[in-house]
């Protein structure tokens, strides 16, 4: 490093009257630990905030900033690699988020850590964990069943393992099952679990997923699913593509108007080259449309838009 056209010393540079001077002698790859160690007592945030984020700052230091009074301090204590693990636990219960959120998603959590997180009666540190991928299977059996239902949809939206995911299409809340519907490792038997599940928002999420992931659900499910009680499910059903001509055909007599007009859309006849009514792209040759990644805008408009029968 160079000030003034000359090499710095950093041992004088972490004793300059300067902050900035000091931050620079903090930043220095070449300084020491016992340099660090030094700084990590010094008055200016600044500094400790720099020898807080360092990986060769001692254990000791980092113990002692971890309850520093500066936030942005504590918060690049709890995202260093260095820090040990029941230094990051002690972070957990920071009472600043984004210092939880810097010890949640430390890549060094171990085993340990993370068991701690998942008994962390602070919620967000539950969720922000349930995020991270590669988590061992011990703790998402954890997560799938902690008590704070975002935590539990988190794991739910993509979990490969059968068990947990099985654990989760039979949560008591309707909204957890309702996002393991959406899961692209559900079995065929799984789905035809949750087309007869009691709760119509469960109903409707299986035939969203259907329509975004290809997949061949029975026509005798779907032909229950266009007579269901709930308006909604029957919504879904008449404006997404999968399901088969008999199915859209029950539709199209539909007592509600909306619903009518938009499952004989797809028992029209090809008006043309560009015309997609009946482009099949499901593994099963009987079933119409194709499969989309995202419910156009206009259609999720008009399924919010209507009452929750």
């Amino acid at each position: 490093m160079v000030v003034d056209g000359r090499a710095a010393d950093v041992d004088t540079l972490a004793t300059h009257k300067l902050v900035r001077m000091r931050v620079a002698a903090a930043s220095h790859p070449g300084a020491t630990a016992a340099v660090l160690a030094r700084l990590a007592g010094d008055s200016s945030p600044n500094v400790r905030r720099v020898v807080g984020a360092r990986p060769e700052t001692a254990v000791k230091a980092l113990q002692r900033l971890a309850t520093d009074p500066d936030r942005a301090t504590r918060e690049a204590v709890a995202g260093n690699t260095s820090t040990p693990p029941d230094t990051l636990i002690s972070l957990l219960s920071d009472r600043d988020f984004d210092v939880r959120y810097a010890a949640t998603t430390n890549p060094a959590a171990d085993l340990r850590v993370q068991r701690a997180m998942c008994a962390s009666p602070v919620s967000d540190v539950r969720e922000v964990l349930a995020q991270r991928p590669g988590l061992p299977p011990e703790i998402v059996g954890l997560l799938a069943r902690d008590p704070h239902r975002q935590v539990r949809e988190t794991i739910a939206h993509s979990v490969d393992l059968p068990a947990v995911l099985q654990t989760l299409l039979d949560d008591p809340n309707p909204a957890v099952r309702a996002t393991a519907a959406q899961n692209p490792h559900t079995t065929a038997a799984q789905r035809r679990q949750l087309t007869r599940d009691p709760a119509a928002q469960v109903r409707a999420s299986v035939v969203h997923a259907m329509a975004r992931h290809g997949w061949n659900i029975a026509e005798e499910d779907l032909l229950r699913l266009a007579a269901d009680r709930s308006l909604n499910v029957r919504f879904w059903v008449a404006n997404l593509p999968g399901s088969t001509r008999p199915v859209y055909e029950t539709l199209a007599e539909d007592p509600d108007d909306q619903i009518a007009v938009s499952a004989r859309q797809w028992l029209q006849k090809p008006a043309g080259p560009g015309h997609t009514v009946g482009r099949r792209r499901f593994s099963n040759p009987a079933q119409l449309g194709r499969p989309i990644l995202e419910i156009e805008n206009h259609v999720w408009n008009q399924y919010m838009n209507r009452g929750s029968s």
